[in-house]
């Protein structure tokens, strides 16, 4: 993440990068972590550790967000943010799969 990008477009890559590692860590669980590990070091050792945390977490939250919608969109025009969120509840919360 490049210091003083600002704002969400400034997040995303990071964010962008660590969910693509999610994403492609089904065969190896560990190149997953092994992203999130590479991403926490380079923001601890930026200037203001705390504000590259902060940056990760406005990162994946707005890459949540977009996602989200671009979800809503392609599902038709009668399905909203809200009922894709209901039915990834119903997915990953209230009937998980075991």
């Amino acid at each position: 993440m490049s210091p003083g990008a600002g704002g969400p477009a400034g997040c995303l890559p990071v964010a962008i990068e660590v969910m693509t590692a999610y994403t492609d860590s089904a065969d190896d669980p560990g190149f997953f972590w092994q992203s999130v590990q590479r991403v926490m070091a380079d923001g601890a050792g930026r200037s203001n550790p705390a504000e590259a945390m902060a940056e990760l977490v406005l990162g994946l939250s707005a890459l949540c967000g977009i996602t989200l919608d671009d979800l809503a969109e392609r599902s038709g025009p009668e399905t909203g943010p809200r009922e894709v969120l209901a039915a990834i509840r119903r997915a990953y919360v209230t009937d998980p799969a075991t």
